[in-house]
């Protein structure tokens, strides 16, 4: 990688050889010899940007100081939601503060009286959508069992989602809620922007 400059002064290791004339096999102090360069006179107008090689631990950075754009692995929470006791559907929503592209969905639902898992009765339908664009191949009920945490073999490739994008996850109970509601919660893992 290499640290490009227009019409700036370069701070780093003066160059060695014949600047004035060919570069024609002419090595640089801490490069390999180079090929035949074009000759370019000094104070030129119109020469091209100064192209400066960069040690591999400043490949983060720029030279302002600023972190380059780099994706990381990271997880995005849904809000919580209560499907209270007679009702049968509800959504999962959440907005990334980073754009964001998701692969592994997590699910669940919980009776809120008895505290026992109700995955089994809770569904997306008709589909995850990031922003407008709809996540899987078709619409229908999804059972949430296929994303629970012990799940294997579960990863999506998602649509990338800028920054405030709205995911939504509409979720369908397919018996009705019953007292005390039922605890939805979902999380994806995926990677990030920083």
């Amino acid at each position: 990688m290499a640290l490009v400059l227009g019409g700036l002064d370069v701070v780093g290791d003066d160059l060695m050889g014949d600047m004035e004339g060919d570069m024609d096999g002419d090595d640089m102090q801490g490069m390999s010899t180079i090929g035949r360069g074009r000759r370019r006179r000094r104070g030129a107008r119109g020469a091209g940007p100064i192209t400066v090689p960069t040690p591999r631990w400043m490949n983060a950075t720029t030279s302002q100081g600023v972190s380059r754009p780099q994706e990381d692995l990271d997880f995005l929470s849904f809000t919580p939601l209560t499907i209270a006791a007679g009702a049968t559907t509800g959504t999962l929503t959440s907005q990334p503060q980073r754009p964001f592209r998701g692969e592994r969905l997590i699910l669940n639902a919980t009776n809120i009286t008895a505290g026992t898992d109700a995955t089994g009765t809770a569904t997306i339908n008709p589909a995850i959508f990031v922003g407008a664009v709809q996540v899987g191949a078709t619409q229908g009920a999804t059972p949430f069992q296929a994303f629970r945490a012990d799940a294997f073999g579960v990863r999506l490739s998602w649509p990338s989602a800028g920054q405030g994008t709205t995911i939504n996850i509409p979720v369908v109970l397919t018996t009705v809620a019953p007292a005390g509601g039922v605890a939805i919660s979902g999380t994806v893992f995926g990677r990030a922007m920083r």
